[in-house]
């Protein structure tokens, strides 16, 4: 029989993660965040949910974490009722949010000296990866303890890599992101600029998607510009976050990366417009104020 997981953190991602575990045939535990409505929809699918974390940790030998940023796993981690204090010797806990590496190597330290093992395994693919089952996720840690979690990523995710040892997988991410976001914040721009040039935004889209440039975001991301549809899948702020981290450790190894700054520099346009809780789209938006245009579909 499958281990029960628990699963902290069903949020906007984590929670239809939480749901295709319990398709796959996996027992899993919750916890109320935030808002109770995401755990009750996993009740009646199911689910469990634990009066405390304490609780949770003890019933749980396997525990998934996806949080946004790395102090709300530190806090999960060390804090009162914590899985350093109340998680099982021979439990596994998985960090599934995009954290600063540091902060990832120093809680395995602190985990396994107490018998518990820790992987970190951040995910990509969005809102719809995460609803459909078909996340990418990036893992570093023991191969045995990957081994032990696999099946469980395989019901969340399509393509699962074990990266390396710990933080291999928190560092993937970040690059990962530095990529991604970089050719968002390329594309944000590009498009008021064809605008403002006199071209058709759908058309623009159309040839950007069919020429050399082209990167599996364009038509999506392209199409959601025109539509005018901002609503978060990947929220700016947590963008900005990740592309923070990433500038981090680039300078760990003495490299000040330029494209990525440039990156961060607009998406801190974006934040002081106001934009936080909007996608990494309506980065589009700082372009088109400054131009004085708007990409919109016919």
């Amino acid at each position: 029989m499958a281990e029960r997981i628990g699963f902290i953190g069903p949020g906007a991602m984590g929670a239809p993660m939480a749901a295709n575990l319990l398709r796959g045939g996996f027992p899993v535990t919750t916890l109320i965040h935030r808002n109770p409505g995401p755990a009750q929809a996993l009740e009646a699918q199911g689910a469990r949910i634990a009066r405390s974390r304490s609780a949770l940790l003890e019933e749980c030998p396997v525990v998934l974490a996806c949080l946004p940023t790395s102090a709300e796993v530190e806090e999960v981690v060390l804090g009162s009722g914590g899985v350093l204090e109340s998680g099982r010797p021979g439990g596994v806990f998985v960090d599934m949010g995009t954290s600063r590496p540091a902060s990832t190597r120093m809680l395995a330290d602190r985990l396994g000296i107490r018998g518990i093992a820790m992987l970190d395994a951040p995910i990509t693919g969005g809102v719809r990866g995460a609803r459909e089952g078909t996340l990418t996720i990036y893992v570093g840690g023991a191969p045995e303890v990957f081994a032990r979690v696999r099946p469980a990523f395989e019901a969340m995710g399509r393509t699962v890599l074990h990266m390396g040892g710990t933080a291999a997988g928190h560092l993937t991410k970040l690059l990962n992101n530095m990529l991604s976001l970089a050719s968002m914040a390329a594309l944000a721009e590009v498009l008021p600029l064809g605008v403002r040039l006199g071209l058709d935004p759908p058309l623009l889209v159309q040839a950007l998607a069919a020429g050399s440039g082209a990167t599996t975001m364009i038509p999506g991301r392209g199409e959601r510009i025109l539509q005018r549809d901002f609503t978060a899948s990947f929220r700016i702020d947590l963008a900005h976050k990740d592309l923070r981290l990433a500038q981090e450790v680039a300078q760990d190894v003495n490299l000040p990366p330029p494209v990525t700054q440039a990156a961060a520099m607009t998406f801190t346009m974006a934040r002081s417009l106001g934009l936080d809780a909007e996608d990494t789209v309506a980065v589009v938006k700082v372009w088109e104020r400054l131009l004085g245009v708007e990409v919109r579909g016919r």
